[in-house]
């Protein structure tokens, strides 16, 4: 009785947190996403006050995710390195940059190139970070829990969604940027000791089987030859270009010029996006296999896009 009892509690959703390296995984993406977020909200705002330029605002968005191209790159590397000792090695580079940007507000020495430099190395670590850490989901947990695993990992994300903005935008409204930063840098620092503590067999997270250039083009064909995933793709595109550019792009800018609020309106403007994702994700978590996913899929995305036109029209912040 007493086994089925601990079998009945381990297949719960949340029995899964009884693996501790996923355990583990999951607490270092939350980190590193919190830490992410609070600087996605806090830059936008930064470099509009800095230069009160809606268009390098909008620049320094695209630098964020311009190499993103390279993702296919980052991937077949990160598939023959110990994914664990990848995951925080990257998180730890992270931490440092963060702490080269605080270093440069608070020596006054900090310009605008020196955002758009350190933007864009940050943006090469991050195409390591997000596949690293979704690997590691599969090399921590058995197969039967995967589905669990991914949606916990995608309300990692999306808590730091949640939470991030609002303290990067009240921390910057109380401290300055050096503020805001100084807890960025600890976040991505913190998450890279989390990570130190992931142990898992090295025969399964660095396999060498053909060269990256073999495995990309793998990849490629495959995809080329899977609609389903061309689909998705497409989708992906359409959201990365017209939906995600008002979090990462047009918010600072609305909330300031349109709505008239500060940075910690600008958190809490970002923490609404948040309580959405946060919502979809639990539903997706705790929910049985769904039949129609593709439906939903299409209907969730025709609802944000129709959603940001109705935001457009606001202009009250309440």
């Amino acid at each position: 009785m007493r086994l089925t009892a601990t079998l009945s509690r381990a297949s719960t959703p949340l029995g899964i947190f009884r693996h501790r390296n996923f355990a583990l995984v999951w607490c270092s993406t939350a980190l590193v996403g919190m830490g992410t977020q609070m600087e996605s909200a806090v830059l936008g705002w930064f470099v509009l006050t800095l230069t009160d330029s809606p268009f390098l605002v909008g620049s320094i968005a695209a630098a964020r995710m311009a190499l993103n191209f390279m993702a296919l790159f980052a991937g077949a590397i990160s598939d023959r390195l110990p994914r664990n000792l990848l995951l925080m090695s990257v998180e730890f580079i992270m931490g440092s940059m963060g702490i080269l940007m605080l270093a440069l507000i608070l020596s006054g020495l900090l310009e605008v190139w020196h955002i758009f430099a350190i933007t864009l190395f940050m943006g090469v670590i991050r195409l390591f970070q997000m596949p690293v850490a979704q690997s590691l989901v599969g090399d921590t947990l058995p197969r039967e829990r995967l589905n669990n695993g991914a949606a916990f990992n995608t309300i990692a994300m999306n808590i730091a969604m949640l939470c991030g903005p609002v303290i990067g935008g009240v921390l910057f409204k109380g401290f300055g940027p050096q503020g805001a930063y100084l807890a960025i840098a600890g976040l991505y620092l913190a998450s890279g000791m989390v990570a130190s503590g992931i142990r898992i067999d090295r025969s399964e997270s660095s396999r060498r089987p053909e060269s990256v250039l073999r495995t990309i083009t793998n990849g490629l064909r495959y995809a080329v030859g899977n609609q389903v995933i061309w689909a998705v793709l497409a989708v992906a595109i359409i959201i990365n270009l017209a939906g995600w550019t008002v979090h990462t792009g047009l918010a600072p800018i609305f909330a300031r010029d349109v709505l008239g609020t500060d940075s910690a309106g600008l958190g809490l403007l970002l923490f609404a996006f948040g309580v959405g994702a946060l919502s979809g994700s639990l539903g997706l978590a705790m929910a049985p296999n769904l039949r129609r996913p593709g439906t939903l899929l299409i209907i969730a995305v025709m609802m944000w896009h129709a959603m940001i036109l109705v935001f457009s029209l606001s202009r009250s912040f309440y």
